[in-house]
């Protein structure tokens, strides 16, 4: 034991890492892998110290077993002697026998105690443990066996506890196979001692071989490090008298890159300056060709219904579709919401139809009203009543260039919304007032009025205004092209309802109108 520590020992000195002095001579690369292939070997011997250890326990359980049914066996044979009393010699003389043979198995303890001592020094050192540990574990099912066997011999014991002169001889017989079973045991043991000792022996050689393999490979790696010193500091040399050279050129390439860039910016100064003059003169001419084609733009887009600005929502075909979509949904709901008021049909068609034309009329006045004060804040009109040539109540100079009148009516169009909100706060009383009708009257069909306000006024701000004619007097030819009827048929007109919707005034249908015509028997 002490041998092995002392091997460990030197071991453990063999394996100690140099100073932090010599480690800055050492390359990092050599010693890791010294260092790995240290915890590798490690490693093996922990692994096989738990094999060894798992042997020992199994062995003491083995031992612990044995003397358990030993006494239980001795219990057994005092059970059966006290039943013969006339065969108290004969169990005097086993009495006695088996006092020695208590005797032989205290022996055999401290023997096994004395073989668990050489086990347990030998636990730190072992390392082909795992092939004693099966061999061991073989002759221990073995030596198992013969117990049972001996166990069985003592239930025959039991079964013939009648006959006294047949105990005397079975036990006899019992107490020779015992002292076999105790002979076998102790050659066992001894093998068992014998076995440790050669494989103490043979650890402490293996321990031995490695310390000197790692002793080898200590003084490759240091001398591998030494050669490597001594390479580096010749590159090192080598390469300080490169960069020495370079350093003068690049002193001379400095001096002469010094000069050309003096050169370099005069020369880009001169051409920064041209280039400026350049991109002056070209700003100049972009600018004057975007303000020529504004201006051509405005010129031609002014009073144009051909060109429609297609990123416009409100353009005339999207208020074309909002006004079908009007007749289609809220006209038919506030027809329902009036005919509760016990309203009569052609009634409930005249006020919805008032409210639309209505709303679109006074729509038109306050555009003319509007423009009019655009005009008056950048011209001096001669006339207050002056009228465009369309006849529109729209004071137009012919003075004022198109280019500036077309932003006017675009910044217009772009107050819609705020517009339109206002509208339709202020117009319902307006639409009261003008035919006589009561407040019930609008708010049974109040999302149908403010409709009827919203697209009025996206009508009148169109460039030009899109057209709506409602003016169809009872008794004329009904015109199919640009008419429709309502719910019967015929071809005179009995009263409209809903007005024709075009692109402008005189020009082309958007949606036909609705009319009712007069029944043939009318």
């Amino acid at each position: 034991m002490s041998s092995l520590k002392c091997a460990s020992g030197r071991k453990r000195r063999r394996l100690e890492f140099p100073s932090k002095d010599e480690q800055t001579q050492v390359e990092y690369e050599d010693v890791k892998l010294v260092v790995i292939k240290t915890k590798k070997s490690i490693k093996a011997l922990e692994k096989i110290l738990k094999d060894f250890t798992n042997y020992k326990q199994n062995f003491q359980d083995i031992e612990h077993h044995l003397k358990r049914n030993t006494h239980a066996r001795m219990h057994e044979l005092n059970t059966i002697l006290s039943v013969t009393t006339q065969e108290e010699d004969t169990i005097t003389d086993l009495k006695r026998r088996l006092e020695k043979s208590e005797e032989e198995n205290e022996r055999i303890d401290g023997e096994i105690e004395k073989s668990n001592d050489l086990l347990r020094k030998s636990e730190e050192r072992c390392k082909n443990i795992t092939q004693e540990k099966t061999k061991l574990y073989e002759d221990n099912e073995k030596t198992l066996k013969q117990l049972q066997q001996k166990e069985s011999e003592i239930e025959e014991l039991k079964s013939e506890s009648e006959e006294a002169r047949r105990i005397q001889e079975t036990k006899a017989i019992e107490v020779e196979s015992r002292q076999k079973a105790i002979n076998t045991l102790e050659k066992q043991v001894a093998g068992l001692q014998g076995e440790n000792e050669n494989t103490i022996k043979s650890l402490q050689h293996e321990a031995y071989v490695l310390e000197q393999k790692l002793k080898k490979e200590k003084e490759d790696a240091i001398s591998n490090v030494n050669k490597l010193k001594n390479e580096k500091q010749l590159a090192i040399d080598h390469y300080k008298q490169q960069v020495q050279s370079r350093d003068n050129e690049i002193q001379s390439f400095k001096s002469e890159l010094e000069r050309k860039e003096n050169t370099l910016q005069t020369v880009v100064k001169q051409r920064d300056e041209e280039r400026t003059l350049k991109e002056d003169e070209r700003k100049q001419k972009d600018e004057a060709l975007t303000r020529l084609s504004a201006i051509a733009g405005d010129r031609l887009r002014n009073n144009n219904p051909g060109i429609t600005d297609l990123s416009d929502p409100n353009r005339p075909m999207k208020i074309a579709e909002k006004f079908t979509e009007m007749y289609d949904n809220d006209w038919t709901d506030s027809m329902e919401a009036l005919e509760e008021l016990d309203l009569g049909e052609e009634d409930c068609v005249k006020i919805l139809l008032h409210f639309l034309t209505d709303s679109y009329e006074e729509c038109g006045r306050l555009v003319a009203e509007l423009d009019s004060h655009i005009l008056k804040a950048v011209i001096i009109s001669g006339c207050e009543q002056d009228t465009n040539e369309s006849g529109d109540n729209k004071p137009q100079d012919p003075n004022i260039p198109a280019e500036l009148l077309k932003p006017m009516k675009d910044l217009r169009r772009k107050l819609t919304e705020n517009n339109v909100e206002k509208l339709q706060k202020k117009l319902p009383d307006y639409l009261m007032k003008t035919r006589n009708l009561s407040e019930e009257h609008i708010s049974a069909c109040s999302k149908f009025v403010e409709d009827c306000i919203k697209y009025a006024w996206m009508m009148q701000i169109q460039d030009p205004p899109v057209y709506i004619e409602w003016d169809f007097p009872s008794d004329t030819k009904i015109d199919t092209n640009i008419l429709r009827s309502y719910t019967k048929a015929g071809d005179q007109v009995d009263f409209i309802v809903w007005p024709v919707l075009y692109l402008h005034k005189d020009g082309p249908v958007l949606n036909k109108g609705v009319v009712q015509p007069k029944s043939a028997n009318k």
